[in-house]
């Protein structure tokens, strides 16, 4: 449809990968090596909380090498993960300060601020000996403004709860996402059945996406609802990173054409 080979495709990503969840990481590509996901996209923060700047981690860093020299995706995942404020009325106070507990840096950023976070973000990884294609957003909420300012930076793709896109080329994949929220006993409770019935809604997805944060490993029933998911899908669909999707796109297939409009895009989803 927009991207070579016949296989619908299946991308497994780990987000807020930095220092404190390396152990979380490392667990979960273990996991996922045993069912026969060798390649993960990695969402890799380079000051987690404005905490220590991840690459003074040298192993750390000597680590994200190694994996990406194994054939996974290293992405670039906000600067911080978190907003310095939240203007706007009910709707973006919400989304700001509720719905993502104020995780969404990027969510209402100008583009002089986007342009040199993104900046300092590549400076970063090119110090840790890094090479990324792509971005995305805490939270998966970007601003048209932070949008620009990524196409600007040479970003190739970003991706949003619902889709990737090629920003290069202005094109939109349907690519919905199985994600878990594990940060209240209530949350965890839904998203089993919430997961399960968006699984099935969008089996005919041409790219189905498995997001994986660090809490979520900490549940052994959420663990293996992961693995089993991913073993589903392996059965049925090939699995690429975001880059590969990225790369089988057609500018001659197009569809909808891209919005940046992340915050009604985000409203369905259950995980921040």
């Amino acid at each position: 449809m927009i991207w070579q080979g016949q296989r619908l495709s299946f991308v497994v990503s780990f987000h807020d990968l930095a220092p404190h969840s390396w152990d979380a990481c490392r667990l979960f590509l273990d996991d996922m090596h045993s069912i026969g996901v060798e390649r993960v996209s990695l969402l890799v923060v380079p000051q987690w909380h404005g905490g220590e700047d991840t690459d003074q981690n040298t192993d750390f860093a000597a680590w994200l090498r190694d994996c990406a020299a194994q054939g996974h995706e290293i992405t670039l995942h906000g600067y911080t993960h978190l907003a310095d404020s939240i203007d706007g009325g009910l709707l973006q106070q919400f989304m700001g300060n509720i719905y993502t507990a104020r995780e969404g840096e990027f969510y209402q950023l100008n583009y002089e601020d986007a342009l040199a976070n993104l900046q300092r973000g590549k400076d970063m990884f090119e110090r840790m000996g890094l090479k990324t294609r792509g971005f995305v957003a805490p939270a998966w909420l970007l601003s048209p403004d932070a949008r620009r300012a990524l196409i600007d930076s040479g970003f190739e793709f970003t991706t949003y709860w619902n889709r990737v896109e090629a920003l290069q080329q202005n094109i939109r994949i349907n690519a919905p996402t199985l994600t878990f929220s594990c940060r209240t006993l209530l949350r965890r409770t839904i998203s089993k059945p919430w997961v399960r019935f968006w699984k099935f809604y969008n089996h005919n997805a041409p790219v189905l996406r498995l997001a994986v944060h660090p809490g979520d490993l900490k549940y052994p029933a959420v663990r293996d609802m992961l693995k089993a998911l991913a073993r589903e899908a392996l059965l049925t669909r090939q699995p690429m990173t975001y880059a590969d999707v990225a790369d089988g796109c057609s500018p001659r297939k197009t569809g909808r054409p891209a919005t940046g409009n992340s915050a009604k895009d985000a409203m369905s989803s259950t995980n921040p």
